[in-house]
C-alpha cells in the first residue's frame, strides 16, 4: 500500500499544475504556498517508480524537510505512507 501512496503523490506532482497541486495538498491537510510547489517541484524533478519501491533518497527527504519545516514534512511523510 506504501508504494501505491508514494506513486499516486508523485504522479500528482507530475500530472498537476501549481494550484491543482496546492488545492490537492490542502484535502490532505497540507498547506503549500504556490513557491513552495515550485521549490518541491525542482527537489522532486528526479522522481521515479523506484522511490515509490526502494523509498525516497535521504538526500531528497533532506531537502524537503528544509523548505517546508520538519512538523509539515512529518505530516507530509504520514499521509504518503511512510
Amino acid at each position: 500500500m506504501k508504494t501505491i501512496q508514494i506513486l499516486q503523490w508523485l504522479e500528482n506532482f507530475k500530472g498537476m499544475n501549481d494550484k491543482q497541486l496546492q488545492k490537492f495538498a490542502k484535502q490532505q491537510q497540507l498547506d503549500f504556498s504556490l513557491e513552495e510547489i515550485k521549490e518541491l517541484r525542482k527537489i522532486l524533478s528526479n522522481a521515479s517508480i523506484s522511490w515509490g519501491i526502494y523509498g525516497i533518497p535521504k538526500k531528497v527527504q533532506e531537502e524537503v524537510e528544509q523548505l517546508i519545516g520538519t512538523k509539515r514534512y512529518k505530516k507530509l511523510l504520514k499521509t504518503i505512507g511512510l
